[in-house]
C-alpha cells in the first residue's frame, strides 16, 4: 500500500508539472499572437504618424494606440492593400521594358490607399490634441526638439532626459574637427 502511495504521490507532481508547462506554452504562443495583431497596427504608423506620436505624453499616446487598435478591423485590409500595391510597383519596376504610365498610375494608386490609412489616423490626433492644455501642447514641442535619450536613463533624476556630455557632442556644421 505504501508504494501505490509514493506511486500516486509521484504521478501528480508530474502531471502538475506537465499541465503548468501546457499552460505556460499554450498563453506563451497567445501572447505572440496578440502581440502580432498589435504590431501590425503599429507598423502601419511607423514612418508615418509614429513620429507625431512619440512626443505625446503618455496618456496620449495610450489613448491613440488604444484607439487605433479598435479601428484594426478597418485598417488591416487597406494595410494588405498597400502591401500588395507594393508588390504590384516592383513587378512593374522589374518588368523588360519599363511603362512609365503603368508605374504612374501604380504609384497613385498607392499614395491614394496610403492616404485612405493615414486619414483616420490624424483624425484621431487631432482629436486627442484637442483635449490637451496649452501647457501639455508646448511640453509636447519640447519633447519633440529634444527627445528623450534612450539608451540610459538617470532612474533618480524626475527629469528622464540627460544632455548630451561635451565630450560625445559633434560640431553642428557636421565637420569633424
Amino acid at each position: 500500500m505504501k508504494n501505490l502511495s509514493l506511486k500516486l504521490n509521484w504521478m501528480s507532481i508530474v502531471m502538475l508539472l506537465s499541465l503548468g508547462i501546457n499552460f505556460f506554452v499554450v498563453g506563451f504562443i497567445y501572447s505572440q499572437y496578440q502581440a502580432k495583431k498589435i504590431r501590425m497596427t503599429r507598423l502601419a504608423f511607423d514612418n508615418s504618424i509614429s513620429k507625431l506620436v512619440e512626443p505625446f505624453p503618455r496618456q496620449g499616446k495610450h489613448e491613440f494606440y488604444v484607439t487605433m487598435r479598435s479601428k484594426r478591423e478597418e485598417l488591416i485590409p487597406i494595410y494588405r492593400n498597400i502591401m500588395s500595391q507594393r508588390a504590384m510597383i516592383m513587378t512593374i519596376i522589374a518588368e523588360e521594358q519599363l511603362d512609365s504610365d503603368k508605374l504612374r498610375k501604380a504609384m497613385q494608386e498607392y499614395h491614394d490607399i496610403y492616404h485612405a490609412m493615414v486619414d483616420p489616423s490624424q483624425e484621431v490626433l487631432i482629436s486627442i490634441i484637442g483635449g490637451l492644455e496649452l501647457k501639455e501642447r508646448q511640453a509636447i514641442l519640447e519633447r519633440y526638439k529634444n527627445p528623450p535619450r534612450r539608451s540610459y536613463r538617470d532612474r533618480d533624476s524626475n527629469d528622464r532626459r540627460r544632455p548630451p556630455s561635451s565630450s560625445t557632442r559633434r560640431p553642428q556644421d557636421g565637420r569633424d574637427r
